[in-house]
């Protein structure tokens, strides 16, 4: 099992600001805080020692882990879909 797979078991809820700068992960204990705009880029909370990097799109986020792996958080039709794959 890939990093990116262990982590999206974790996940039960994605949270993202209008202009898409800001987003929760909300996990099983406790929440991933990610935020990239023009003044700041970081990760803080649960699981932000496990990314390598993160992308944050207009309708989801991409999460890069240091084994290669990549999970792409994205909701589609109201429910949240989760996709583990290697980049």
């Amino acid at each position: 099992m890939t990093q990116a797979e262990a982590f999206a078991l974790r996940v039960r809820r994605l949270a993202l600001s209008r202009q898409a700068t800001e987003a929760q992960v909300f996990l099983e204990e406790g929440f991933l805080y990610l935020r990239a705009d023009g003044f700041a880029r970081f990760a803080a909370g649960e699981g932000a020692e496990a990314l390598l990097g993160f992308a944050l799109m207009g309708k989801g986020v991409e999460l890069r882990f240091a084994d290669g792996s990549v999970l792409s958080l994205t909701y589609r039709f109201g429910r949240l879909r989760k996709r583990a794959y290697f980049s």
